[in-house]
């Protein structure tokens, strides 16, 4: 009976030893504003932070950018500046992570985005989910309206001459 409650006590203490480790919270933090707005034929710079609370370091091997349509493009030059390791409680920005590229005849509407950057020594992938928010763009006028409307007013000049002479 005795080695049966000591055997049970310590699958218990094993157990709760490694609950405790798995329920321990990532303290690699990645933070991106929940929405972007741009417009179409725009740009936009979407501001970031990284930040590792905890040990071991992270460190920064590469990282995927998903703005699920290709319509949408990014330049992540500003990420690319990143420190290749984050020590513990080292943080990266905030500072321009990339910027989103909205093709002109891309629909306006909502399309979602992800950031993930990757630990692949550690097996660990930090995501951030972000709302990207394209607006209609500015219409601008043809050259060959901006003729029509000039000779337009040209003939006006003309005839308003021609009755005052």
């Amino acid at each position: 009976m005795k080695t049966k409650q000591l055997l049970l006590s310590t699958c218990a203490l094993i157990l709760l030893a490694t609950l405790s480790t798995i329920a321990r919270a990532d303290p690699v933090i990645l933070t991106l504003p929940p929405s972007v707005i741009v417009q179409a034929g725009g740009s936009a710079g979407v501001i970031g932070t990284l930040a590792n609370q905890g040990d071991p370091p992270f460190n920064i091997i590469s990282w995927n950018i998903n703005l699920g349509n290709p319509l949408l493009t990014f330049d992540d030059t500003g990420f690319q500046g990143a420190p290749l390791v984050l020590n513990s409680m080292e943080q990266f920005g905030p500072t321009n992570f990339f910027d989103v590229f909205a093709d002109i005849t891309l629909a306006p509407g909502n399309y979602v985005g992800t950031f993930t950057v990757m630990d692949t020594a550690r097996n660990l992938d930090v995501t951030s989910t972000f709302v990207i928010t394209v607006t209609q763009g500015q219409v601008v006028p043809e050259p060959a309206s901006m003729i029509l409307l000039a000779s337009g007013v040209g003939g006006l000049f003309l005839a308003r001459r021609r009755r005052h002479s």
